[in-house]
């Protein structure tokens, strides 16, 4: 078990934080660290970053378990290092929009009627500003994998692109911040209650339903989430995560996973 030390006193206030909370969090010698917040945040980024290695997708965050000691508490939670190069700068597309027009991203996608609209939209606005190329295909693979590990905090400020500030020069980030996934909120989602009632529960962001994004973002820009982990692969992830959270909690993940891979 990794067991960290850090300070109460630096812990990070983000702006754009889950429209849930402000999740504690450090960065310490280029190594970001996470404590859980509202339930087992740690344990869904590194369960979702390991799969991610049984997909097609290569460009994602890798989380890795830790123990986190801060002030009086001693919480589960993740670490993972800093994709960011030195005096390069994460960009949310709320924030992206709003230095481009007058308005945040989140007030002008109210102004569409659908979802397809909506991420054409946000599309060809992020394309048209930064000349990233193929932000259609990556935003669909986004959607596609929130589906799957039913993540609800897909807020505008939860997507981003980076920016080289020497050059102005902009380029795709690793996907990222899945810890919002597989009802990790034990406030609203708690351990004893029905599960499935629990997953028609979640809401999708930032465009519509999962399923209706999905659909939408597919439509437009074609299928990119290709899986091809297994139970087994599944079984062998949460087994080296039991010393960190209890049995109801594994077994729950190991219940959402199988139910998804079966859908």
């Amino acid at each position: 078990m990794k067991q960290v030390k850090l300070s109460e006193k630096e812990i990070i206030e983000s702006a754009n934080h889950s429209s849930k909370g402000n999740q504690p969090k450090w960065c310490v010698d280029g190594i970001w660290y996470k404590a859980d917040h509202m339930g087992y945040e740690g344990l869904a980024e590194v369960v979702i970053s390991r799969l991610l290695k049984k997909t097609n997708i290569t460009n994602f965050v890798e989380y890795y378990p830790c123990k986190i000691e801060f002030g009086y508490h001693n919480r589960s939670g993740c670490y993972s290092h800093n994709f960011l190069h030195k005096g390069y700068e994460l960009i949310p597309l709320e924030r992206l929009h709003r230095l481009y027009t007058t308005i945040g991203l989140s007030q002008k996608l109210k102004e569409f009627d659908n979802a397809k609209d909506r991420i054409k939209y946000t599309v060809d606005f992020v394309e048209d500003v930064t000349k990233i190329k193929d932000f259609g295909k990556y935003l669909t693979a986004m959607l596609e994998i929130d589906a799957f590990f039913l993540n609800e905090d897909r807020h505008t400020n939860n997507i981003a692109i980076i920016r080289n500030p020497n050059t102005n020069e902009f380029s795709l980030c690793p996907y990222f911040d899945q810890g919002l996934s597989l009802l990790s909120d034990l406030d609203g989602f708690w351990l004893d209650g029905d599960t499935e009632k629990h997953i028609a529960r979640v809401n999708a962001k930032p465009f519509a339903t999962f399923k209706k994004q999905v659909e939408a973002a597919q439509e437009l820009y074609g299928k990119q989430l290709d899986i091809s982990f297994t139970m087994d692969d599944v079984n062998s992830i949460l087994d080296d995560l039991n010393e960190y959270y209890n049995p109801e909690i594994i077994n729950r993940v190991k219940y959402i996973i199988e139910r998804q891979i079966n859908r």
